[in-house]
C-alpha cells in the first residue's frame, strides 16, 4: 500500500518540477521578448545619436581657445624629439 501512496507523492513532485521549468522558460522566453523590442528601438536611437553627433562636431567648442599653431614655440621642442640622432645621447632613443 505504502508503495503505491510514495508513487502519488514522486508523480506531485515531477510535475512540479516540470511546471517549474515550464515556468522558468517562459520567463526567459519573455526577457528575450523584450531585449528584442529593445534592440529595435536602438536602430531609431542610433539615427539620432548619429546626427547629433553630426551636428556637435561641425561647432567649435565654445570653452576651448581657438588657435592656428602652438600656443608657445618654445615648449615644442620638448614634444619633437631630436634633429639629429648621432649625436643625441638619450640611452631611450
Amino acid at each position: 500500500m505504502q508503495a503505491g501512496g510514495g508513487g502519488d507523492a514522486g508523480d506531485t513532485r515531477g510535475r512540479h518540477r516540470i511546471q517549474a521549468e515550464l515556468k522558468k522558460l517562459e520567463q526567459e522566453a519573455r526577457f528575450l521578448e523584450e531585449e528584442l523590442e529593445e534592440l529595435d528601438k536602438t536602430d531609431k536611437v542610433s539615427a539620432a545619436l548619429q546626427e547629433l553627433m553630426v551636428t556637435a562636431e561641425s561647432k567649435a567648442d565654445p570653452l576651448l581657445p581657438v588657435t592656428n599653431g602652438p600656443a608657445c614655440q618654445s615648449w615644442d621642442r620638448w614634444f619633437e624629439g631630436p634633429q639629429d640622432l648621432r649625436r643625441c645621447k638619450c640611452w631611450f632613443l
